[in-house]
């Protein structure tokens, strides 16, 4: 009897597992399918859309941006009855970090969903979050699987979460966000991917509008006005910098208003040692990867459509979403300073060398530590003074930097 029901047991279980693969194989059919039809339709009809909006205004464009935005504010598909589904390739993948983002966490991610560009990816790095925005993400992964939610151990800063994001990412091209922004416009990912295609990219930036809102949890519609100021960088090159023998001028210094081939990126951040990872960057770390981004790219285009919006606060009487504001100007005083410090430190490294850029981080020197209010700061004090010191060691500054630095360490014997 026991044979027999052990024979009986393993034929339905053979039985199971067929059946599960099939229906597997099938899950994926459809789904290759799915994306593979809405590509190519987004592929035949590109042309003409660049073609169309490329010769708009931009009232004509910011009206289209306030349109989408609101619906992603207001937790809107355009379709309301679409699937989501899975990849395991997908073409883009956007990454978010995410801290104590429950005023506007899911603003960001419908802002997403409601691409026509539906192979895609969005990884979001939890850093040690102390509201409710890990649960909110967790009810909107049970209707769209393409969200995958990480968390770091210990709070690590922006710089680690945005590179770790990059690391568990599989898609060829990546996006990486602010947790309180918005991507403007229905055709921003299928535009992107048809240019990076096309162009055969490593790189593609595009225009942002900066729009000021109060608290944005208590909102149902983030208002775009007509002389919103609009980002846009049409001159910026493979290099963050413009350097000649008597010029240097930085032309570049954010992340999210560029679109990367993931290889370039990947090479990025393992050009960034471990104790600068570590080291709790949460201010101005898109400095240190831009710069990095723009040497290791070969191949750079900008476009003038708008596909993102960039938040910022204004003074409002209630507590700030991120921190309270107690909290916001004590965290705001260290860790801006010490992003400045880290990464003067990791240019002096990476171009004392170079001929071409050897004044980059003098230049850098003098404009964010030595004409800036963290010169005083007691939290970098010793780190900022060990700095300049090398500086007068190993690296090319020009006299007036080098007696400012002298001056320093003289005073704080």
């Amino acid at each position: 009897m026991t044979t027999i029901a052990f024979k009986i047991f393993s034929c339905i279980f053979f039985i199971m597992v067929f059946l599960y693969l099939i229906k597997k194989n099938l899950k994926t059919k459809k789904v290759t399918n799915y994306l593979r039809n809405i590509n190519f339709q987004n592929m035949m009809d590109i042309d003409n859309k660049i073609l169309i909006k490329s010769n708009r205004t931009v009232d004509e464009e910011i009206n289209d941006c306030q349109k989408f935005v609101n619906k992603a504010v207001n937790h809107t598909l355009i379709n309301q009855n679409e699937i989501f589904y899975r990849s395991e390739n997908p073409k883009i993948s956007i990454v978010i970090p995410m801290y104590n983002a429950e005023g506007y966490i899911e603003n960001a991610i419908y802002a997403i969903e409601n691409q026509d560009y539906k192979d895609i990816e969005i990884i979001i790095i939890d850093d040690k979050s102390k509201d409710n925005c890990i649960e909110l993400v967790k009810q909107l992964m049970k209707k769209d699987p393409r969200i995958n939610l990480y968390k770091n151990k210990e709070t690590k800063g922006t710089l680690y979460s945005k590179s770790i994001g990059v690391i568990y990412s599989k898609g060829k091209y990546v996006l990486v966000s602010d947790q309180d922004d918005l991507y403007t416009q229905e055709d921003a990912f299928s535009t992107m991917h048809y240019l990076l295609e096309k162009y055969k990219l490593d790189i593609l930036g595009f225009a942002t509008i900066f729009v000021k809102t109060i608290n944005l949890r208590d909102r149902k519609t983030l208002r775009i006005f007509k002389n919103t100021p609009i980002y846009y960088q049409p001159y910026i090159s493979y290099r963050m910098y413009f350097c000649n023998n008597n010029t240097v001028r930085r032309i570049g210094d954010v992340i999210w208003n560029y679109i990367y081939k993931r290889s370039i990126f990947m090479q990025s951040i393992s050009q960034i040692d471990d104790k600068i990872m570590n080291t709790r960057m949460n201010c101005h770390e898109d400095f240190l990867l831009f710069f990095l981004l723009t040497r290791n790219a070969k191949s750079l285009k900008n476009i003038k459509r708008i596909f993102y919006a960039h938040i910022y606060w204004v003074n409002s009487t209630k507590e700030t979403i991120l921190f309270s504001k107690k909290e916001k100007n004590k965290k705001k005083i260290d860790y801006n300073c010490l992003s400045y410090i880290n990464y003067i430190e990791f240019l002096l490294y990476r171009t004392r060398d170079t001929v071409h850029d050897k004044r980059i981080a003098s230049y850098e020197l003098k404009n964010w530590y030595l004409n800036h209010k963290c010169k005083n700061n007691i939290f970098i004090k010793e780190k900022a003074k060990n700095l300049c010191k090398l500086f007068l060691e190993n690296h090319y500054i020009e006299q007036d930097v080098k007696e400012q630095i002298l001056h320093i360490l003289n005073t704080t014997k």
